[in-house]
């Protein structure tokens, strides 16, 4: 009978170690869960240039301005473009939490030809640490 008490007690006692040890999984998660993180949130993510006349400009500057709306600093870690036409500037340092910042960029006129559509990828640490950017519209040759 006193083995029979044994093998039960340990049975108790382990179930109740690993109770415990779901428990602490759990919180975990929770913890996780309840994570902050920066939010980029931008004014607009498509910016429209209308018809662009060659002759007069070679370049042509826009900016893309955003605010970090998140609990934690925002950092832009890279950012990519289709097309080797477009250039991109933009702060390295971290972004506070409701400052607000924006990422330059200009598009040289002498690779393009009429209608374009180009991306800009950006990375950064926020939430969604992937936001694609969007410039468009038409060049126009100059005709003298």
């Amino acid at each position: 009978m006193k083995p029979f008490f044994i093998v039960v007690i340990t049975i108790f006692l382990c179930s109740c170690i690993n109770g415990q040890r779901s428990m602490e999984n759990a919180s975990i998660s929770k913890v996780d869960y309840d994570k902050k993180y920066p939010i980029i949130s931008f004014e607009v993510n498509e910016i429209d240039l209308g018809t662009i006349n060659k002759g007069e400009n070679e370049y042509v500057s826009t900016f893309f301005e955003f605010t970090n709306t998140g609990e934690k600093p925002l950092v832009i870690t890279k950012i990519d473009v289709s097309c080797g036409c477009i250039e991109t500037d933009y702060v390295k340092t971290p972004i506070m939490k409701g400052e607000s910042s924006k990422i330059k960029v200009v598009l040289n006129l002498n690779r393009i030809s009429g209608y374009f559509h180009k991306k800009i990828y950006l990375i950064s640490n926020a939430e969604d640490t992937y936001e694609e950017l969007l410039i468009k519209g038409s060049v126009k040759k100059d005709t003298l």
